[in-house]
C-alpha cells in the first residue's frame, strides 16, 4: 500500500508539473483572437486575417499542413525554431503582444495579393463554394475585409499615395476597379451567398475589370511585384 501511495503521488506530481509548465494561463483574459504568433526573435504578434482563418480551419490530426501550436514562447520545434502560434493566455503577462505593423513593404505585398485574389474567378469558385472548406478566410466577406479594412482602403488611397505605398500612375490604373468594388452590393444584400455572388453579372464585371487592371499594372511595377501578380 505504501508503494502504491508513492506511485500515486509521483503520477499526480507529474500531472501537476506538466499542467503548470505547459498549460496554466500566464495572463488574464484579454480581448482578441485566441492565438497569437511568435517570431524567431521571440517577439509576439497579433495574427493577420489569413492567419486567423488558418487557425480556425479544421485539420485531420495526421495532416502535415496543420498549424504548429506552441505552449511556451521560447519552446522550440525542430523544423522552425521558436517561431509558431501560441495561445494568447500562454504568453507571459509582461511580454508585449505587438499589433500588426503595416510597413510599406508588407502593405504593398498584401495589396497586390488582394487585387489578384479579388480578380480570380476560378480561385473564388474553388474556395468559396467548396463544401469541405472550414477556413472562414475563404469567403466573399473576408476577401473584401482584407482589401478595405486590413489595407485601410475604406476611405480611399489618398494617404497611401502620400506615404509612397503606390504611385499616382498605379492609382490611376486601379481607381476605376476600386470604385466599382467599393460600390458593389451582393444580391439581396446576402454576403454569405457565395453562389449568387459568383453568378452576379456585376461581380463578374468587377472581376473582368480586375484582370485588365492587373495587366495594366504589370508593365509599370518592379520585377518582384510583377511576380506577385502572375
Amino acid at each position: 500500500m505504501i508503494v502504491l501511495g508513492w506511485i500515486l503521488v509521483i503520477i499526480i506530481s507529474l500531472i501537476l508539473f506538466v499542467y503548470l509548465y505547459y498549460f496554466i494561463p500566464l495572463r488574464g483574459k484579454e480581448q482578441g483572437f485566441e492565438y497569437v504568433s511568435v517570431n524567431e526573435d521571440g517577439s509576439v504578434w497579433e495574427l493577420t486575417r489569413s492567419e486567423r482563418g488558418y487557425l480556425t480551419e479544421k485539420f485531420d490530426p495526421t495532416d502535415s499542413g496543420r498549424p504548429y501550436i506552441k505552449t511556451r514562447v521560447y519552446g522550440k520545434y525542430p523544423s522552425c525554431g521558436i517561431s509558431g502560434f501560441i495561445p494568447r493566455n500562454r504568453v507571459p503577462r509582461k511580454t508585449i503582444i505587438n499589433k500588426i505593423e503595416l510597413t510599406n513593404e508588407n502593405w504593398r505585398r498584401s495589396w497586390l495579393f488582394a487585387i489578384k485574389d479579388l480578380s480570380n474567378l476560378e480561385y473564388q469558385k474553388a474556395n468559396w463554394l467548396n463544401p469541405l472548406n472550414t477556413n472562414p478566410f475563404y469567403s466573399f466577406t473576408e476577401f473584401m475585409g482584407l482589401y478595405f479594412e486590413d489595407l485601410d482602403l475604406t476611405n480611399g488611397y489618398e494617404k497611401h499615395i502620400k506615404n509612397s505605398r503606390l504611385s499616382l500612375e498605379e492609382f490611376e490604373i486601379i481607381s476605376d476597379w476600386h470604385q466599382c468594388l467599393s460600390e458593389y452590393k451582393s444580391p439581396n444584400h446576402d454576403d454569405n451567398n457565395s453562389k449568387a455572388i459568383l453568378e452576379d453579372d456585376r461581380w463578374l464585371n468587377i472581376i473582368e475589370k480586375g484582370l485588365k487592371t492587373i495587366e495594366y499594372l504589370k508593365p509599370i511595377v518592379n520585377r518582384y511585384d510583377r511576380g506577385l501578380l502572375t
